[in-house]
């Protein structure tokens, strides 16, 4: 019989800490989380800052 263990997480919304395997909501730890998530991709609350003053294009401005 194998011993494994069990991998623990913590929730990326709330810190909860959750176990991994088996889990229907994982990374989270419950559907709420899950859905409080979405809704911060959906309102862009998650940004990556950009380098310089680049366009749309990504194209970088030299203030020229």
């Amino acid at each position: 019989m194998e011993n494994k263990k069990k991998r623990i997480i913590a929730c990326p919304v709330c810190g909860k800490t959750v176990v991994y395997e088996n889990n229907p909501y994982r990374p989270f730890c419950s559907r709420g989380c899950k859905g409080v998530d979405f809704i911060r991709w959906s309102d862009e609350s998650y940004k990556i800052a950009k380098d310089g003053h680049e366009n749309d294009n990504g194209v970088q401005n030299n203030g020229e």
